[in-house]
């Protein structure tokens, strides 16, 4: 397949790229190039020619891109880059791909938009988030409803696959705390891989959603959805071999 990827220059933007270009096509691109990553093409989200061309010719887009908070802006012109990139940037993607005839975009999101419940609540894709006040968590929520949006005029187009805190279990440090929302790097591409593939959407045939985590136990976000069905995949990394060597 012919995949293009934004947010390429990211660390999961790098990983989804290294694990994918054994079997596909891969056309990373970012507004900034990674030290030591393969050649990744400059476009910018927020800028709707550019993603016009990074979805010509493509089977599939991964929609990675994020905006992350930098020192040397103002507070203000932090949250509106953050927001502008979140919101217009995955409007300008959805759009781009709708008109370019792109079969899938997989839309990487975060499960920090379920930070409102407690925790004896056992969180699943039938939720209703419930973000906090941040700019950060509002962009991710914003950007869903987005999806949302476009997944009525393009069904089966769009799948949003919300990840936990992403870690590689074999660089954990020892003095890590334990977290039940982490998710390996290593099932994170598989996931997404797997997001591009997959023909047919579980619960609803126009938008897919589906929430990853390791699956620890006693977490608390379900993982019924996309360990059965049509996704039908199970993490590899629940970090208990992390576990017995900090504790031996």
């Amino acid at each position: 397949m012919n995949i293009s990827i934004t947010g390429a220059a990211g660390s999961l933007g790098r990983a989804i790229t290294a694990a994918l270009s054994a079997r596909h096509t891969i056309s990373p691109t970012d507004i900034r190039m990674a030290p030591g990553a393969r050649m990744i093409v400059r476009a910018d989200v927020l800028d709707i020619e550019a993603v016009e061309e990074l979805c010509k010719g493509m089977d599939a887009v991964i929609h990675v891109a994020r905006a992350t908070w930098d020192d040397q802006l103002s507070d203000v012109e932090n949250e509106r880059h953050i927001l502008e990139t979140r919101l217009k940037g995955t409007y300008n993607v959805l759009k781009a791909a709708s008109e370019a005839g792109v079969k899938r975009v997989v839309q990487v999101s975060d499960l920090c938009i379920f930070s409102g419940y407690g925790e004896d609540f056992i969180v699943s894709e039938d939720f209703l988030p419930l973000p906090d006040t941040s700019v950060y968590q509002q962009s991710v929520y914003l950007s869903e409803q987005i999806a949302c949006e476009f997944a009525q005029q393009y069904p089966g187009m769009i799948l949003t696959l919300r990840l936990g805190k992403l870690v590689d279990q074999d660089t954990l440090a020892a003095d890590s705390p334990l977290e039940d929302i982490w998710l390996d790097y290593r099932d994170a591409t598989r996931a997404v891989e797997r997001a591009v593939m997959i023909d047919q959407f579980d619960g609803s045939s126009k938008w897919g959603l589906y929430n990853l985590t390791a699956g620890l136990p006693n977490e608390r976000y379900s993982l019924l959805k996309i360990s059965s069905g049509h996704f039908g995949l199970k993490p590899k990394f629940n970090f208990e071999d992390w576990r017995q060597e900090e504790t031996s």
